[in-house]
């Protein structure tokens, strides 16, 4: 009988341990100081799960989800980089899963400044003069404006990156800010910095005279 029991209970394991025997191919992405993720699994009634983060808490920490098991919260940290979140789900029968493993990219936060001034003529255009600086993953997008047009830039792979005004047919200073701005993962930026564009109107001669 024991034997029997004993044959059982592995056979037990097998069929449900394995349930879960897999991992996760494509990596997940979040944005460094997210927090409150949740992550889970469909529930198989009587188990119980288990997660737990290969780098421990130094990049982010695992929040228990209150009389549940398979989700959970997570908030990420400040620094960028990559974890493994893993799961092993205990069944009814006591046998243990193999371990799903779902890989974790922590992108970088991003910043971008803008910086630069510039004298014109009326009637032309400012060229290389403003830049914007960016840290952190790129592509970047960008929402500017120069006063009265806003301006959106997408998939900015290089920083510094010079900005080209349009021709400007009226006289004044011309200051630009940021209003937006995100990188990799649509993780949103810390924006900074002022520029501006001054215009000069053209000269007005007087009459001609002769004498």
């Amino acid at each position: 009988m024991k034997k029997i029991l004993l044959f059982l209970s592995i056979s037990l394991c097998l069929a449900f341990g394995t349930s879960f025997a897999q991992s996760t191919v494509s990596p997940d992405t979040v944005c460094a100081g997210s927090t409150n993720k949740i992550f889970d699994v469909p529930p198989t009634p009587g188990s119980t799960y288990y997660w737990s983060l290969k780098n421990g808490t130094t990049l982010a920490t695992i929040t228990t989800v209150s009389g549940r098991s398979d989700s959970i919260l997570i908030n990420f940290g400040s620094t960028p980089g990559v974890d493994t979140l893993r799961l092993v789900e205990v069944g009814p029968t006591g046998c243990s899963s193999d371990t799903v493993k779902l890989a974790i990219v922590i992108l970088q936060n991003i910043t971008v400044a803008i910086t630069g001034t510039d004298s014109i003529c009326i009637n032309s255009a400012s060229s290389g003069k403003l830049q914007l600086l960016f840290t952190g993953t790129p592509p970047y997008s960008v929402t500017f404006t120069d006063g009265t047009t806003p301006v959106v830039l997408t998939g900015i792979l290089t920083s510094p990156y010079n900005i080209t005004s349009p021709v400007f047919n009226t006289a004044g200073v011309k200051p630009y800010t940021i209003t937006s701005a995100s990188g990799l993962g649509s993780c949103p930026a810390g924006v900074s910095g002022a520029a501006s564009v001054t215009v000069f109107p053209k000269p007005t001669p007087s009459a001609i005279s002769h004498y």
